[in-house]
């Protein structure tokens, strides 16, 4: 039985934090103080009552890993709010420029707030295109792409991008469905 309990004990504090504190302090030799479980007429000692060891916290319960990419529901979205697929993917040989870019505007427009709502995307530097700026120590390569031979100072070519959020939308289908962009329109 004492084996059984060792073992217990043993994989308790191992895998559970607040059991192995509450164990070394069963462990550890009491400090010492004065006679506190004596009355003042000398009878008795009174028990203080045990604490229970702490329980262990049950973990956060995971959300189920979506059956789609996120990539697959951004680009939905895009479609979906801005027609960007329609846009890239119609044959533009039959258009003229002047109507291409009348529909390119609309597309890229509602792209735009699509991308803005998704991910608050604002410059990455304060300094517009042609402005001084001085460049880090030790740049980071993701943060900064040196053209020319490596100074101090340089001129923005472009300012780069950054999101200040990562809010795309939940997609909730079913597996079939994950890899459909857009629903086929069909009018009856």
């Amino acid at each position: 039985m004492r084996i059984l309990l060792a073992f217990r004990a043993f994989f308790a504090v191992l895998l559970n934090k607040e059991r192995a504190a509450a164990v070394q302090k069963l462990l550890l030799p009491a400090p010492a103080q004065p006679d506190r479980g004596q009355t003042p007429s000398g009878s008795k000692p009174t028990m203080e009552p045990e604490r229970p060891l702490a329980t262990p916290k049950k973990p956060a319960p995971i959300a189920p890993k979506s059956t789609r990419s996120e990539a697959l529901t951004l680009l939905s979205t895009l479609q979906r709010e801005a027609r960007l697929i329609d846009l890239i993917q119609e044959s533009l040989d039959q258009y003229s420029d002047a109507q291409i870019g009348a529909a390119a505007r609309d597309v890229l427009r509602d792209s735009k707030k699509c991308l803005q709502q998704a991910f608050g995307i604002k410059p990455l530097l304060e300094q517009s295109e042609g402005e001084a700026v001085s460049i880090p120590d030790t740049p980071s390569p993701i943060r900064w792409r040196l053209l020319g031979s490596p100074k101090t100072n340089g001129r923005v070519v472009h300012p780069g991008w950054i999101a200040t959020q990562c809010n795309l939308p939940t997609w909730s289908g079913n597996a079939d469905d994950s890899l459909v962009l857009a629903a086929a329109e069909v009018e009856t």
